[in-house]
């Protein structure tokens, strides 16, 4: 299994033996040692990342933490992002970042991220090279919030092609940025000067000087090639020799890829050239891959390259592993797709192969996707990757995967469109989920009764029944999960885990508390034989709130610590067995232990991104806080809760979260507010799924605004419901308002 994170985007990278040292860029960046923020922004081949690096040594030289983070566009996945950024700082600071958890939650990461820099004191640099890369507005947004809140001790350098959208007008204001540009980077002539000698033993006159330097105008790419072409000249090196290259250079072949074809990559010999060619499509060049890929000796091939200077570039200090100059890359790439295009897709099938053996599925389907061998990708993706990149959280990468697929071989595989139709629903587009289903639906009516096609005709009903208990349409979930039931004996172990899950989910939404027993028991027997940890968290959990509700706690609070006392490991599941612990206590007045448990959930929830158990612990959590009167940190989990309720564009989520910012509001004593809620929610429309939160809330905003007969009519429905349906906890916080209610109205005797 390939390393996750990638430690080659995480490692700072060491100073090359050719690399030209430029004090007057380091000096730039220092004088502003006030500066939170350095700018490296250019084109492509002026030098960015050579001018970062010097930085980054400069700076752990003077005893700096160096965090370094190489950008490349699969990095807008946010969970790659955060995995990648906490990788770097706990390479950087094993010590500080120890125990240091992921989440999606980009502002949680930054937070934390933040925090232990502002405990560590001393000097730090965060470098995110190639910040051109990012296009995903939240990464943009999480900068710009990092920037907004730098510890003193912390700076940023980002090395990019254009202005990042970081508020850079605001942070110019403040004298907070120092922007060094393309005319800052283009090498003096001075600095061509010691280029030559270092690289050719060689110091041009001055009068060459000074054409190298109207020719090239100081761009580092292009001054490179022309050391290239004249190291790999034949004869003496002198001046005549550079007026050749010189001439050559600044004719018809000015541009700096016809340059480099005619007087770098022909001047190689016949391997070079197919290994050149054969490895390009390769982000990552490792000896293992680049023999995989061309059949030579890779290490030998590579160590000639690296010697050459050939334009790669290395990635780590301690082990042979490199990356082309983006130019050259791009030349390369664009040669073998037009001279042989066959072979541009084979090569991408082969490092497709090589990364499917090696563990590393992310780039595996990238490079499937680029063979245009969508029959392969689909496999591919059906078998191995979907649960590899899944449970880690980088839905946001199997989602653009989906965009490359064309439609017509996405109607050969229904399968596909189910894990897309997730993958979909998890980053919140669910009308796009819902339009994937119908589409696995419609491939697989035209399958008829195939026996390939039950188990997914069973997958199907079970995901459209989990999108409409979200929209709140319980009884349509319900109807759908009924369907299903014909095809369960085709499903495999975990897919009959999953239906047993949703029909409980169900039912528990309704608020039939006998079903949802029967249905979460059958799930937790079933995921318990297949030793499938998170799902028999999950049934083990719902189970207790069942409990809770009954009335039950002491089984409750048994059930959650006899399960995770046989645990030796925390893992990030767990936290949802610690949300009805809390409950417990809060029924019982606790409140710092239900605190506590919450906290303990929130942290180990953020770490594995559940979102169900984020915004259910904030929910409480706000509660808890207000009561000790915190309503700055009790507002703040409201809007957490929000933040992670948000994705699923739940009816069911955003009623309950309503509420609770209602029961905010009644503690602070905002009773406009309130009242707010109050009539909108009495407005609403009759809906499937148990609002037994939402009532109570309702019936104590009457109570709070004096009016004890509204308060009143809102319980008895409830209490009837609850007696009803066995949810003695419910009836009794119904009965407890509905004295107070009756007392308002001066009904003592009823009350008491």
């Amino acid at each position: 299994m390939t390393d996750y994170p990638l430690q080659t985007k995480v490692r700072l990278p060491p100073l090359h033996s050719t690399h030209i040292s430029r004090p007057r860029l380091l000096e730039a960046i220092e004088q502003r040692p006030d500066a939170r923020l350095a700018l490296i922004a250019a084109p492509a081949g002026f030098g960015k990342s050579s001018c970062l690096l010097e930085w980054a040594h400069y700076m752990k030289g003077n005893g700096a933490a160096v965090l370094w983070y190489a950008l490349d566009s699969q990095d807008n996945d946010p969970a790659r992002f955060t995995a990648h950024l906490v990788e770097a700082a706990r390479v950087a600071l094993p010590d500080v970042f120890a125990g240091a958890g992921r989440s999606l939650n980009l502002g949680d990461v930054i937070a934390d991220l933040l925090n232990r820099l502002a405990r560590f004191a001393s000097p730090c640099l965060l470098i995110l090279d190639d910040f051109h890369q990012i296009h995903a507005v939240e990464i943009h947004t999480a900068l710009s919030m990092m920037l907004e809140h730098l510890p003193e001790n912390v700076r940023v350098g980002i090395g990019a092609r254009a202005d990042p959208p970081v508020q850079l007008p605001r942070l110019r204001a403040r004298g907070q940025v120092v922007e060094l540009r393309a005319a800052d980077l283009r090498f003096r002539p001075a600095e061509i000067a010691q280029l030559f000698l270092r690289t050719l033993r060689l110091a041009p006159s001055e009068k060459r000087l000074g054409q190298i330097d109207q020719l090239t105008e100081g761009w580092a790419a292009a001054l490179r090639l022309v050391t290239l072409a004249l190291d790999g000249g034949a004869g003496r090196l002198n001046d005549a020799a550079i007026d050749r290259a010189l001439q050559r250079y600044s004719t018809a072949q000015r541009y700096i890829l016809d340059y480099f074809a005619d007087e770098v990559f022909e001047q190689q010999t016949a391997e070079a050239r197919r290994f050149l060619l054969d490895t390009s499509v390769l982000n990552v060049l490792t000896p293992a891959l680049c023999t995989a890929l061309n059949g030579v000796d890779g290490p030998r091939i590579l160590d000639s390259l690296a010697r050459a200077h050939l334009f790669i570039i290395p990635l780590t200090d301690d082990a042979p592993v490199y990356r082309y100059h983006h130019l050259v890359e791009d030349y390369l790439r664009q040669r073998l797709r037009t001279e042989d295009p066959s072979r541009f897709k084979a090569q991408h099938r082969a490092a497709s192969d090589w990364y499917t053996l090696h563990g590393d599925l992310a780039d595996a389907v990238e490079h499937a996707l680029l063979s245009e061998d969508y029959a392969y990708t689909a496999d591919l993706i059906e078998t191995r990757a979907w649960e590899s990149l899944s449970s880690r959280g980088e839905i946001v990468t199997i989602v653009s995967w989906l965009r490359a697929f064309p439609d017509a071989a996405l109607d050969h595989h229904p399968r596909l469109c189910l894990y897309f139709s997730r993958a979909l629903y998890l980053i919140g587009d669910i009308e796009q989920s819902e339009s994937y289903v119908r589409r696995a639906v419609r491939i697989l009516d035209g399958l008829g009764d195939a026996e390939a096609a039950r188990p997914l005709r069973a997958i199907a009903l079970n995901y459209r029944a989990t999108l409409a208990g979200y929209r709140g349409a319980v009884n349509e979930g319900l109807d759908l999960v009924a369907q299903a039931q014909p095809y369960r004996a085709a499903l495999d172990p975990l897919g009959r885990v999953r239906l047993a899950n949703t029909a409980g989910y169900l039912h528990f939404l309704h608020g039939d508390l006998q079903a949802a027993r029967e249905a979460y028991g059958e799930a937790l027997t079933l995921a318990m034989g297949i030793g499938h940890a998170y799902l028999t968290i999950d049934a083990e959990a719902y189970l207790a709130h069942i409990a809770i509700l009954t009335g039950q706690w002491s089984e409750a609070e048994a059930r959650c610590e006899a399960f995770l006392d046989a645990q030796t490991e925390k893992i990030a599941p767990l936290s949802a067995l610690l949300i009805p612990l809390a409950s417990v206590a809060l029924d019982r007045d606790d409140r710092g232990r239900a605190e506590a448990l919450l906290r303990e959930a929130l942290d180990l929830a953020r770490q594995g991104n559940i979102l169900d158990t984020v915004w259910y612990a904030s929910v409480l959590l706000a509660d808890v806080v207000a009561q000790r009167g915190n309503m700055s940190e009790a507002h703040a989990f409201i809007r957490q809760s929000e933040q992670a309720a948000s994705a699923f564009r739940s009816q069911v989520l955003d009623s309950l979260i309503g509420a609770a910012r209602a029961r905010l509001s009644l503690r602070q004593r905002l009773l406009p507010e309130a009242l707010a809620w109050a009539e909108y929610y009495t407005r609403t429309a009759p809906v499937e799924f148990m609002r037994s939160y939402e009532d109570v809330t309702l019936a104590r905003v009457w109570l709070a605004h004096g009016q004890p007969e509204r308060a009143l009519a809102a319980l008895e429905g409830l209490a009837a419901v609850a007696e009803r349906l066995g949810r003695r906890r419910d009836r009794m916080e119904t009965d407890a308002l509905r004295a107070l209610a009756l007392q308002g109205l001066g009904r003592q005797a009823a009350a008491l």
